[in-house]
């Protein structure tokens, strides 16, 4: 059993599983996911940020800032699964996905200058709350400063 299914079955019925993965959202033009393979893709790729934290600089297998905007449409389309959900249902798989976003939110903090923004190169005042947020520490966060220009909101970097 992978650590996110064990992680999971503590918190989500096989049933709700199922349930909730018949919730699906195109992810790209040929490709759509259920709502709880949007939910592992969200968690694994939180995962990988949190492990590359103790990766020595300069390894190669590190994600960088685009992973991590890969990780944030990631979580946009988990929105749009979540949305879709029956409302009477929904509570089940929110107060899942809102344990993984405190994960996130644990690894980062504001991004005060828009930085995420820049990255990507679209401006949209009706993303998530999870677009005005930037790694604290590790990899993408020093790629953020050095090629992004990102401004840190102690001055420390």
């Amino acid at each position: 059993m992978t650590a996110f299914n064990e992680w999971l079955s503590h918190r989500v019925s096989d049933a709700d599983s199922l349930l909730f993965n018949t919730v699906v959202v195109p992810v790209s033009p040929n490709i759509s996911l259920g709502a709880m393979d949007l939910l592992r893709a969200w968690w694994e790729h939180l995962s990988k940020f949190t492990a590359d934290l103790s990766v020595p600089p300069g390894d190669r297998s590190i994600w960088g800032a685009h992973d991590y905007i890969a990780a944030l449409i990631l979580r946009d389309r988990l929105a749009a699964a979540i949305s879709r959900v029956d409302p009477t249902r929904r509570y089940r798989i929110e107060s899942v996905v809102a344990e993984i976003d405190q994960l996130f939110m644990d690894f980062t903090e504001p991004d005060n200058d828009g930085c995420i923004e820049r990255v990507d190169g679209r401006q949209d005042s009706s993303r998530g709350w999870w677009w005005k947020r930037v790694p604290a520490r590790g990899p993408v966060r020093a790629e953020l400063r050095i090629q992004y220009g990102h401004e840190t909101n102690g001055g420390t970097g």
